[in-house]
C-alpha cells in the first residue's frame, strides 16, 4: 500500500509558498506531483535568499527546498505556443492542476475554464489568488503582508500599547495553502461520486480571515474592536508571556481548573476563593492585577525549576524557545516534525517533515527538492509516452 493519495497526478505550475505548500502536502500524502517550471530560470523562488552550496557548486535556495520536496521537477516555455500544447497535454493526463497566478492569467495563456473542461472533465483545478476570483479586488496583486493587514491580523497583533505587527512567519500564505489542499482533497472525494472536476478559489484575504477566531462576531454583536494584548490571551487569564529568575515562560493556566492547580501550586488557595479571581471572567476583568501577583512568584525561580512545577501539575507551559532549542527539542526529534538530508553540491539540508501522520499511509519515501528540469525525460517520456529523441528535439527546439 502506497500513500493515501496515491495513484493521483498533480500539475503544479505556482510559485513562491502558497501553491508549492499545498501541492508539497498533496505529495507528502503520497501524490505524484509535477513542477512545471519555466525553461532557463525556473520557478522565482529558486532565486530567493537563503542560499547553501559548497565552493564551485551550484547554489540552492533553502527557501525553495522547504515547500518543493516529494516533487519532480520539468521545464517549458510558457510563452511558446508548442510550449502550452505540450502542457496542455500534460493536464489532459492530470488528476490537479495548482496555479497562483492573478485572476485571468490562465485564460491569457489559453488555459480559459472552458478549454480545460473540454481538455479534461475530470480534473480538478485549484487557483490561489489574493482576493479570489471574482469581486472588485480580484485584479489587484498580493503577498502575505497584504492578506495579513487587509485580513485585519496585524491590527490585532502586537503589544498593547504598540504598533501592529506581522506574524513573524508566512502565516496568510500557510493557511491558504492548507486550505487549498483540503478543497483538492475534498474535490478528489466528490468526483469519485461524479465522476467530474471543477475549480476550486482559495483566497489569501478569506484565509486570514478565517484565523481571526470572536473578533468579528463580537464586534458584529457589540460594536468593541479587539485591541491588541501582546502575548495575553484574549479570553481567560493568566495566560501570558512571564519572566523567570533567568529567562521567560509562556504558562496557559487561565480555566477555572488550572488557576486552582496554579494557586495551590503558589501555596496562594485564597486566590480562588477571591471574587476577583473566582472564575476566567473574574480574572480577565482583573487581569493586571492577577499577572503582576503571578509574576512576582514566577520571578523567584528558574525557568527549568518552573517548567517542572507546571508539568508536574498539568498546567500547559513551556520555556521561550528559539530556532536552536526547536530543533533541539526531544518531541521534535521523536515525531521527525523536522528532516535531514543529503543533498547534492549542498552537504545535509533541514527539510519539513509530514505533519500529517496517517496510520496506514505508506508513503515513507522522501524526494528531495528537485534541480531545475531534474525530470524532463523521465515525466516526459512515462506520461506523454514520447520517445527520448523526442524530448530531445523539444530541448534543441527551446520549448522544454
Amino acid at each position: 500500500m502506497g500513500g493515501a493519495l496515491s495513484g493521483i497526478r498533480v500539475l503544479d505550475i505556482s510559485r513562491y509558498i502558497a501553491g508549492p505548500y499545498c501541492s508539497m502536502l498533496l505529495g507528502d500524502m503520497g501524490a505524484d506531483v509535477i513542477k512545471v517550471e519555466k525553461k532557463g530560470c525556473g520557478e522565482d523562488s529558486r532565486s530567493m535568499i537563503p542560499f547553501a552550496g559548497k565552493e564551485g557548486e551550484e547554489k540552492v535556495s533553502l527557501y525553495f527546498t522547504q515547500y518543493n520536496k516529494n516533487k519532480r521537477s520539468v521545464t517549458l516555455d510558457f510563452r511558446n505556443p508548442e510550449g502550452i500544447e505540450l502542457l496542455k497535454e500534460m493536464i489532459s493526463k492530470s488528476d490537479v492542476l495548482v496555479e497562483n497566478f492573478r485572476p485571468g492569467t490562465l485564460g491569457k495563456m489559453g488555459l480559459t475554464k472552458e478549454v480545460l473542461e473540454k481538455i479534461n472533465p475530470s480534473l480538478i483545478t485549484v487557483s490561489i489568488s489574493g482576493f479570489g476570483q471574482d469581486g472588485p479586488y480580484r485584479d489587484r496583486a498580493a503577498f502575505d503582508c497584504i492578506g495579513q493587514v487587509m485580513g485585519g491580523l496585524m491590527s490585532v497583533t502586537g503589544e498593547q500599547d504598540g504598533e501592529p505587527l506581522l506574524v513573524g512567519s508566512w502565516i496568510a500564505d500557510f493557511a491558504t495553502g492548507i486550505y487549498a489542499a483540503l478543497g483538492a482533497v475534498s474535490a478528489l472525494y466528490k468526483r469519485k461520486e461524479t465522476g467530474i472536476g471543477q475549480q476550486i478559489d482559495v483566497s489569501l484575504l478569506e484565509s486570514v480571515i478565517s484565523l481571526l477566531a470572536t473578533a468579528i462576531p463580537n464586534y458584529v454583536e457589540t460594536g468593541l474592536k479587539q485591541e491588541r494584548r501582546g502575548n495575553r490571551d484574549n479570553v481567560t487569564g493568566p495566560a501570558n508571556l512571564f519572566k523567570t529568575k533567568d529567562s521567560m515562560i509562556y504558562m496557559h493556566a487561565g480555566t477555572d481548573p488550572l488557576f486552582t492547580k496554579l494557586a495551590e501550586l503558589m501555596g496562594r488557595k485564597e486566590l480562588n476563593v477571591d471574587p476577583k479571581f473566582h472564575t476566567a471572567n473574574d480574572r480577565m476583568n482583573n487581569i493586571e492585577e492577577i499577572e503582576e501577583i503571578v509574576q512576582d512568584w514566577m520571578s523567584k525561580y528558574s525557568t527549568d525549576e518552573l517548567e517542572r512545577m507546571l508539568v508536574g501539575v498539568g498546567i500547559p507551559c513551556s520555556p521561550m524557545a528559539d530556532v536552536e532549542s526547536v530543533i533541539n527539542n526531544p518531541q521534535v526529534k521523536h515525531r521527525k516534525a523536522v528532516l535531514y538530508k543529503e543533498y547534492p553540491g549542498v552537504g545535509k539540508i533541514s527539510l519539513p517533515g509530514s505533519v500529517i501522520k496517517m496510520s496506514k499511509n505508506e508513503n515513507e519515501e522522501i524526494k528531495l527538492p528537485p534541480k531545475l528540469g531534474q525530470h524532463n525525460f523521465e515525466v516526459y517520456e512515462e506520461v506523454l509516452g514520447l520517445s527520448n529523441q523526442e524530448v530531445n528535439k523539444l530541448k534543441e527546439q527551446g520549448i522544454i
